[in-house]
């Protein structure tokens, strides 16, 4: 469309044009729910004809018009990093940095919402480079969205607690990644002082504290693993995880039967830590963890039914039964007590854990105690 017309549209033209850019935007935005590939590509067919009709508007007429072709722009480039090709790849930055020309434009602190669509855009954009490897560049996005997000003028943004937690949570993720586990280490704490805000009532809250907690077991074993956390002590952090692991599963328990499974993968992996990091640091305390988690009698909101998880406390146990047999085994006859009735608490919990298969059966379950009879001392 040439740049005479352009100019040369009335209000009403360009309000209608933009309102058939905004019904190809909706039609879009029904197919890219579907995360189907070839309803990806028919909704990144829609995105172009609003692009193409909002390309058209006069721009410097009405900021909502700038608005728009952002979002088409920023929609098109979440499809293409669906698709997830290095080409489709390729193509989401240029859309987002199309998106990011068009918000520059807009005056940020005349309306909150130009201001979040910004710090989105810059967001996103970080994900994408994540997605290419490119953690520096990525991390720069990021910094660029926790900038937006920190401003005075971002207050009046009425999620900005939520964005701002999961901006935390990809520069926390990136710089894990990189192997920058103490900045990585603070990232997550900053997303989890975040998101424990909301997280009791708000899902994304949720999904951004068990994602931070997760970050941050990470960066803890990395550091204890590296032996240079600084100035923090071994057991500052070893304590620092273990609270993460358990406030983070105490918080998906909690979310059991509101969040369709979307936190059990991460309270999954909280599980593993948590059993493993009590193995090492807090041995005597391993049952009681486990117990915790699995069984209704100590917590209500309990994952009695989870195979997933049963199969992770068996395998801990296993670890505690080998680990307190070479341990002990080697001291003097005298002492063997100490292993004789650590052995009979391992097996003791091995068998409620043991009642909680049978009493919630699940393909895969297990419902026989897995202590074999040679470790079965009586």
């Amino acid at each position: 469309m040439s740049q005479s017309f352009t100019r040369g549209f009335c209000d009403h033209t360009a309000n209608a044009a933009n309102r058939r850019a905004s019904a190809w935007m909706k039609l879009g935005l029904a197919l890219l729910e579907s995360n189907v590939s070839a309803r990806l590509r028919e909704a990144l067919v829609h995105f172009d004809r609003a692009i193409e009709l909002r390309q058209s508007l006069p721009l410097d007429g009405d900021p909502l018009f700038r608005y728009g072709l952002a979002a088409s722009w920023m929609n098109r480039g979440e499809v293409l990093t669906r698709l997830g090709s290095p080409g489709d790849l390729m193509q989401a930055i240029q859309a987002y940095d199309a998106a990011l020309e068009a918000l520059q434009g807009l005056p940020l602190e005349g309306n909150p919402l130009f201001r979040r669509r910004l710090a989105i855009a810059w967001q996103n954009r970080g994900l994408v480079l994540q997605a290419q490897g490119l953690g520096s560049k990525a991390g720069q996005s990021f910094e660029q969205a926790t900038a937006l997000l920190q401003h005075a003028h971002a207050t009046a943004i009425s999620d900005r607690d939520q964005l701002l937690a999961t901006v935390y949570v990809n520069r926390a993720r990136t710089l894990a990644k990189n192997h920058a586990w103490m900045p990585a280490r603070s990232a997550a704490r900053e997303a989890l002082a975040l998101a424990a805000t909301d997280e009791i009532r708000n899902l994304a809250m949720a999904v951004a504290g068990l994602n931070a907690r997760h970050l941050l077991c990470q960066a803890v074993t990395a550091l204890l693993e590296d032996k240079s956390p600084g100035n923090l002590s071994k057991d500052q952090l070893a304590d620092e995880a273990l609270d993460a692991a358990d406030d983070g599963l105490a918080l998906a328990r909690s979310w059991a039967n509101r969040d369709h499974g979307r936190l059990r993968p991460l309270a999954l992996e909280l599980f593993r830590f948590g059993a493993r990091a009590h193995q090492i640091f807090y041995p005597s305390f391993l049952g009681e963890f486990l117990l915790e988690n699995l069984d209704p009698a100590r917590s209500p909101d309990a994952f009695a039914d989870d195979v997933a998880m049963q199969t992770a406390a068996r395998e801990s146990l296993w670890d505690a039964v080998r680990g307190s047999w070479r341990s002990e085994s080697s001291r003097p006859a005298a002492q063997w007590e100490t292993l004789t009735e650590r052995l009979d608490e391992l097996r003791a919990i091995d068998r409620r854990l043991a009642e909680l298969r049978q009493s919630t059966p699940a393909p895969g379950s297990f419902t026989r105690p897995f202590f074999p009879a040679s470790l079965a001392m009586e």
